[in-house]
C-alpha cells in the first residue's frame, strides 16, 4: 500500500514543482493517453489518470511566475492530445473526399484538436485564477472544465464530440444520471468523481483531506443505485402495427461515387429492400445520402422503389435535394417520407438538415478560401448546402411522430430540445462512410444515443458503414449492425417514456451549479485582495 501511495505521490510532486518541456510533455502524453476512454473501449481508468496528471500539473503552474499563461499552456496541451487521439477519424475523412483534398489531411487532425483545446486551456485558466488552496479546489476543477466544455458545445456553432460524460456507454448504470442533468451535468460529476481521490494522497493520512473522496464515493454510490433502479422499471411496451427495415448496403465512398457507381448503389439498395418479409414491413429506412443523385428527381429510380413496396409502406431516406431560389440553385440536406399508393411516388414529409457540418457541408470562410486559387479549396467553397429551419416534428404515415437527425444534428442536446412538440421516437441516419474503419463511427452511435436517455424517446438509427440499430427509450442498443455487414433487419419500435427531468429543465440546473461555484470562488478572491490593500498600505 505503501509503494502504491508513493506511487502517485512522487508523479505529483515533480508535476507540481517542475517547469520547462518535460512536465508539458507529459500532460501532452496525458492527454493523449486518456483518449483509450472513449468509445469503443471506454477504459475509464485512462481518463482518471489522465486528470490526475492534469490536476498536479496546473497546481505546479499557480507557482509559476505568469501562473495563468502557464494553466492556459498546460490545459491546452492536455487538450490538444486528448482530442488529436479522440478525432483521428477527421484524418480518414479527408482522404476520402476527394482527390485535391488529400493534402489537408495532416494539417486537419491538428487544427481541429487545437481549436478544441482551446476550451481544455481556458478551464485550466479558470481554475487557476479562482481555486482556494484547500482540498475543495478540486470542485472548482470539475466546475471550470465542465462549464467550458458546455461552452465548446455552443460557442461558434459548437461541436460537443467527446465530452468526459461519453467515456461512459450508452445505456449503462452510469449513464442514466442524463436522464436528469444531461451530458454536461454527467460531464461535471465524471469529472469530479474521477479527480477527488487524488487530493487525499498525501505524504501523512488526513481525514479532512479524505472528505472529496468519500464525497465521490457517495457521488457514485447513488449514482449507481439510480442507474440500477431506472434500468430494472419495466421498459416500455413496443409501438403495435410497426416493423421497421434497416437496410444497410455496405458500400464504400470511392465504389459509390465511382464512374457507374450511381447505379450499382442503386441497385443494392433495392435488392435489400426487396428482401423475403418485405411484405410484413410497414416502414423501410434509409441512411443520409442513399443515392448519389437527387433521387426526388429520378422518375426510373422512383418507379422501381415503387415496385418493392405496396401504398401501405413508408420509405424513410436521406436524400440530396435542389430547388431553385430566382436564378441559383438550392441544395439541401434532406429527409424524405415517400409513400408508393399505386407504385405513384407521393412525398408524406420533408425535412431539410439544419445544422449543417462545416467544411462537409458548408465552408467557413468561404470566400477567403475562393481567393487562394486552389482548385480543391476553389470547389469546396463552391458547393454548399442551405440549411433548414430547424428541428422539426413530422407526422408519419403509420407510425408516431418523428423527430429527424440528420448526421451529426444527434450530437447537439440543445437541438434535440429545440422541437416545438414533443416526437413519439427519434430517427438519425447518417453517412458515416467517411469515417473508415476508425472509432468515428461507434463514438457517433455512442453519443447518439445519449438523446434517447436525457428525452426517454426510442431511437432508430441509420448510417452508411456506421452503426445502425435500434436504441430503447433508456439508451440500450436492442438492435445493432456492424459498420462493415451488409444486410437488413427488420425490427420493432420500442415505446416511449414520459418526459424525463433533463427534457422539462435542460442545462439550467447543470449551469446554475457551475456559476455559483465559480462566481462565489471569484467574490472570495476579490474579498481576500480587497482585504490584503489595507494591510499592505499599512
Amino acid at each position: 500500500m505503501q509503494r502504491l501511495h508513493l506511487l502517485v505521490w512522487q508523479p505529483r510532486v515533480w508535476l507540481a514543482t517542475h517547469f520547462g518541456w518535460r512536465p508539458r510533455l507529459v500532460v501532452f502524453l496525458a492527454g493523449l493517453f486518456s483518449a483509450l476512454s472513449l468509445a469503443p473501449l471506454h477504459i475509464v481508468p485512462a481518463l482518471m489518470l489522465g486528470l490526475w496528471a492534469l490536476f498536479a500539473a496546473l497546481d505546479g503552474a499557480r507557482r509559476a511566475d505568469k501562473p495563468l499563461r502557464s494553466a492556459f499552456v498546460r490545459g491546452f496541451i492536455f487538450g490538444f492530445g486528448y482530442f488529436l487521439a479522440g478525432m483521428a477519424w477527421v484524418v480518414y475523412a479527408f482522404l476520402t473526399r476527394g482527390e485535391g483534398l488529400q493534402f489537408a489531411a495532416p494539417f486537419a487532425l491538428p487544427a481541429l484538436a487545437a481549436l478544441m483545446a482551446v476550451f481544455w486551456g481556458l478551464g485550466a485558466v479558470l481554475f487557476c485564477a479562482l481555486a482556494p488552496r484547500s482540498v475543495w479546489r478540486v470542485l472548482v476543477f470539475a466546475a471550470a472544465f465542465a462549464f467550458t466544455e458546455w461552452l465548446r458545445g455552443h460557442v461558434f456553432g459548437g461541436l460537443p464530440w467527446n465530452l468526459p460524460a461519453y467515456i461512459w456507454p450508452a445505456g449503462g448504470l452510469v449513464s442514466q444520471t442524463a436522464s436528469w442533468f444531461g451530458v454536461y451535468g454527467l460531464s461535471l460529476l465524471t469529472l469530479f468523481v474521477l479527480t477527488a481521490p487524488l487530493v487525499a494522497v498525501t505524504p501523512r493520512l488526513e481525514l479532512g483531506r479524505c472528505l472529496p473522496a468519500f464525497a465521490a464515493l457517495g457521488i457514485s454510490t447513488i449514482v449507481l443505485a439510480t442507474g440500477a433502479i431506472r434500468l430494472a422499471a419495466s421498459a416500455p411496451e413496443n409501438v403495435p402495427g410497426v416493423t421497421i427495415r434497416l437496410v444497410q448496403a455496405g458500400i464504400p465512398q470511392t465504389q459509390k461515387w465511382a464512374p457507374g457507381g450511381a447505379e450499382l448503389t442503386r441497385d443494392r439498395y433495392l435488392a435489400l429492400t426487396g428482401r423475403d418479409g418485405i411484405e410484413t414491413v410497414t416502414h423501410v429506412v434509409w441512411p443520409e445520402g442513399a443515392l448519389p443523385s437527387f433521387m426526388l428527381e429520378d422518375g426510373a429510380t422512383l418507379a422501381r422503389i415503387g415496385e418493392s413496396l405496396d401504398e401501405g409502406q413508408v420509405l424513410l431516406a436521406g436524400v440530396n435535394r435542389r430547388a431553385a431560389d430566382g436564378d441559383s440553385l438550392r441544395y439541401y440536406n434532406t429527409l424524405a417520407a415517400l409513400r408508393f399508393p399505386s407504385g405513384t411516388p407521393r412525398i408524406a414529409a420533408l425535412y431539410d438538415k439544419a445544422r449543417l457540418t462545416p467544411f462537409g457541408e458548408f465552408t467557413p470562410l468561404s470566400g477567403v478560401l475562393a481567393m487562394t486559387g486552389i482548385p480543391a479549396l476553389r470547389d469546396l467553397a463552391r458547393y454548399e448546402f442551405t440549411p433548414g429551419p430547424g428541428a422539426d416534428v413530422l407526422e408519419i404515415p403509420g407510425a408516431p411522430n418523428l423527430l429527424p437527425l440528420v448526421c451529426y444534428e444527434a450530437i447537439f442536446p440543445n437541438f434535440v430540445g429545440s422541437a416545438q412538440t414533443r416526437a413519439g421516437w427519434m430517427f438519425n441516419l447518417s453517412n458515416d462512410a467517411w469515417f473508415g474503419p476508425t472509432a468515428g463511427p461507434r463514438q457517433h452511435f455512442n453519443q447518439a444515443s445519449y438523446r434517447s436517455i436525457e428525452t426517454g424517446l426510442p431511437m432508430v438509427r441509420s448510417a452508411a458503414l456506421g452503426v445502425s440499430g435500434v436504441v430503447d427509450s433508456l439508451g440500450r442498443a436492442r438492435v445493432t449492425i456492424d459498420p462493415s455487414a451488409e444486410g437488413v433487419r427488420d425490427v420493432s419500435l420500442p415505446g416511449s417514456l414520459g418526459r424525463t427531468p433533463y427534457s422539462l429543465w435542460g442545462d439550467w440546473p447543470f449551469l446554475a451549479f457551475c456559476i455559483l461555484v465559480l462566481a462565489s470562488m471569484a467574490w472570495q478572491r476579490f474579498q481576500f485582495s480587497r482585504a490584503a490593500k489595507p494591510a499592505s498600505v499599512r
